[in-house]
């Protein structure tokens, strides 16, 4: 089938099946954006990732350092690890850098309190990342359940058409009706077209994001394991 004989068939339908067929078009365009939206965010995700984790192997033993050498304050976060990272080491520095009490000279631990809210800030910013990259999947999780439908509502409507001009031009048989239904389950085949890249497409980027927020769940155990053996004091009672 050419392009031709869509344009065809587009030109000869009803205006309900028109505005189904927009309808359908209008999702698989949208379905299509999002999908090479998170398509090219999901790399570049990765890539920092793999970059950051190499840094971060390397350069465990020095926090402080590792943060000046992403860039600090000004780092972009295009990978979860980084915007964890830079959140802890500034919740750190903030504690860090307070007034030191009386006795002190100088303050190179913090509380458990005070890591407790550490932990549930960089806890905070990890969810909300992955919350932005889920950010319009349910786009794509309704154009997979609502395109088969549409489609199949077009053949419908397409069926009951050959039928009434059918009846109303008196014509019996198969052969008279025939051609109008052929032409109504291309209704149903859109449908399926917009439905089925939707759902791979759907189930990729889902299985990469998880794939990502098991990456760094590790990160984060990992990192606050490091900042409470290494600037956490115990609780003296």
């Amino acid at each position: 089938m050419d392009m031709n004989f869509w344009l065809r068939h587009f030109a000869t339908a009803s205006l309900a099946a028109k505005a189904i067929y927009l309808l359908l078009f209008l999702l698989s365009v949208v379905a299509w954006a999002i999908m090479i939206r998170k398509g090219l965010l999901l790399h570049r995700n990765a890539r920092a990732t793999r970059g950051f984790l190499d840094l971060y192997r390397k350069n465990r033993r020095d926090l402080p350092g590792l943060y000046r050498q992403i860039g600090g304050a000004k780092a972009r976060p295009e990978s979860p690890l980084v915007a964890v990272f830079s959140r802890g080491c500034e919740e750190l520095q903030a504690f860090l850098g307070r007034a030191p009490g009386a006795g002190e000279t100088a303050r190179t631990r913090i509380g458990p309190h005070q890591f407790e809210t550490l932990s549930r800030t960089v806890t905070a910013v990890e969810d909300k990342y992955f919350l932005d990259l889920e950010h319009l999947l349910i786009i794509l999780a309704t154009t997979i359940s609502a395109a088969p439908f549409l489609g199949l509502l077009g053949t419908v409507w397409g069926i009951l058409e050959a039928f009434q001009a059918m009846g109303s031009q008196g014509a019996t048989g198969v052969t008279a009706v025939g051609s109008g239904i052929s032409e109504a389950l291309i209704a149903t085949a859109f449908g399926l077209v917009v439905a089925i890249p939707a759902l791979l497409g759907y189930n990729i980027i889902g299985a990469r994001i998880r794939e990502l927020a098991g990456e760094a769940d590790t990160f984060l155990a990992d990192f606050l394991a490091l900042i409470e053996r290494e600037y956490v004091r115990e609780d003296r009672r």
